[in-house]
């Protein structure tokens, strides 16, 4: 009998891709494809849901090209977030291109709700506060901007699942991404009548709620052929991108923790209840539980900007990250008193969005190096601040923390990190996490064995690093100064938020 594969798509705001996994969680192929961005309006942030149908349709078939003869068995998938597509009773998709999940236009609109719903009484219906992220805004908006579209809407998709109708002809949506709504009760588990009806949303446009690794139907025998694989098998609900790439960190069970570090960075925890504070945000997981996180949206694109801006050789090309290790490597712990505050995209739960990018505490002797360890460091101190704010709520012990996203190829920054955060941290040998927990859903799917005995199996440590205590004292010293200047700061913010 010959082996078994999955494909996993992975539709990402720069790239859509995909992969083959075989039986062991091992990637055995994978094909990428560059997705185009619009914003035609200030704030306003858009894509071609039928690009990314295109380009999945072109990276699935190069693999089967390049893999001749296999058997693929089901098909799971991993989106970006909180896009909304309309589509209409025949399927048609009615807006070329749809807001996705960094779209604002919908601002004006939580700013009234906001007027309406104290922040506790928002928190206590959906674990999280409105803002223009979620869903159900962005279905508001083209409810009052583009009426004719939303009467002829029949259901709202977001990305995952649209891809998963076209694959199947079938409409559903996962917890993860109802739960990234605001018009999801976390308490019932499911859609709620009363913010339905405040929102002025028409239930019968939302899809109906399935667990992330349930089988929604089977591949449509064109689309089959268009591939090149065996037609009419399984294809699997899927989870948003972040709960894919968290399942592939290796959060599957309670109490599992993660620092994720790509352009944005957040750190998490896995808790059988969302931990209800206005100081963090709460998304229903692919599996049972929920995670509950603080996030910074200039995580490692603070140290790509320093980068670009400081980092040049003499013919002009950009120095390597691990150069910029080595320079920072050479600075003591707490960049010799130079404080570093990350908010180059402004802040978003812990302080105000109007917050800018600075650097305090600059003296003579301070060189670009310093202002390198700064950044790592800076970027660490906002996350233990979330860190914190989840271990004051959370009822269990954190004692350790996965490391993934681009960040964790560092060995300097995971090894700041567990002498900040004060934890044992941990890199995974595989570094695709979201294509990863995308293929243990649909594994999951298959054989029925729960996903966190799979992920024992599939996900290998690669380093582990352990907290020098020799740094805690500066680190705490350090710490203390960057929550007494951030909070001083806020004032200026404030400042600069009337004036830009």
């Amino acid at each position: 009998m010959p082996e078994c594969f999955f494909l996993v798509v992975d539709i990402g705001t720069e790239s859509v891709r995909a992969a083959l996994i075989d039986s062991l969680g091992a990637i055995v192929g994978i094909q990428s494809r560059s997705t185009d961005f619009f914003s035609p309006h200030p704030g306003w942030a858009e894509q071609r849901p039928d690009e990314w149908w295109e380009l999945t349709i072109e990276c699935l078939k190069q693999l089967m090209v390049e893999h001749p003869g296999i058997e693929v068995v089901a098909i799971g998938v991993s989106a970006q977030m909180h896009a909304v597509v309309p589509i209409d009773s025949r399927g048609t998709l009615l807006m070329d291109k749809v807001p996705i999940w960094c779209d604002k236009r919908s601002t004006d609109i939580c700013q009234q709700y906001q007027k309406e719903l104290l922040p506790k009484e928002q928190i206590q219906l959906t674990a999280n506060l409105i803002i223009p992220s979620w869903t159900g805004p962005k279905m508001k908006w083209i409810k009052g901007n583009l009426p004719q579209v939303y009467q002829q809407t029949e259901i709202f998709l977001t990305a995952k699942d649209y891809l998963n109708f076209r694959f199947t002809g079938e409409k559903y949506t996962d917890f993860s991404e109802a739960s990234g709504s605001f018009l999801f009760s976390w308490k019932t588990k499911q859609w709620d009548n009363e913010l339905i009806k405040m929102f002025g949303i028409d239930k019968l446009k939302l899809p109906e709620i399935l667990p992330s690794n349930a089988i929604i139907g089977k591949l449509l025998p064109d689309i089959a052929a268009q591939i090149g694989c065996q037609p009419a098998i399984p294809v699997i609900c899927g989870a948003g991108d972040m709960l894919c790439l968290l399942l592939g960190g290796g959060m599957v069970r309670e109490g599992r923790s993660c620092d994720v570090t790509g352009t944005a960075a957040d750190v998490s925890v896995l808790s059988p209840k969302p931990l209800l504070t206005e100081h963090l945000m709460n998304l229903h997981h692919a599996i049972d539980g929920w995670i509950s996180f603080g996030i910074l949206d200039s995580g490692g694109g603070s140290l790509k900007w320093f980068r670009e801006a400081f980092y040049h050789q003499e013919d002009g090309r950009k120095m390597s990250y691990a150069q910029i290790d080595d320079e920072a490597s050479d600075v003591p712990a707490g960049a010799d008193g130079l404080l570093f505050f990350p908010y180059l995209m402004g802040e978003r739960l812990l302080g105000s969005p109007s917050a800018r990018g600075s650097f305090f505490g600059l003296r003579p002797h301070h060189q670009r190096k310093h202002f390198a360890r700064a950044v790592m460091e800076g970027v660490c101190f906002d996350l233990k601040m979330s860190l914190d704010e989840i271990e004051e709520r959370y009822s269990g012990t954190i004692e350790e923390m996965s490391v993934i996203g681009g960040g964790a190829r560092s060995s300097l920054w995971c090894q700041l990190k567990a002498n900040i955060y004060q934890k044992k941290v941990f890199t995974l040998a595989e570094s695709e996490g979201g294509i990863i927990g995308a293929a243990l859903l649909a594994f999951s799917a298959l054989n029925g064995e729960p996903v966190d005995e799979i992920a024992e199996k599939w996900l290998k440590v690669k380093q582990v690093y352990v907290p020098d205590e020799s740094r805690f004292d500066e680190y705490q010293k350090q710490y203390k100064n960057f929550r007494l200047f951030h909070d001083i700061f806020q004032q200026a913010y404030l400042h600069f938020g009337k004036e830009n």
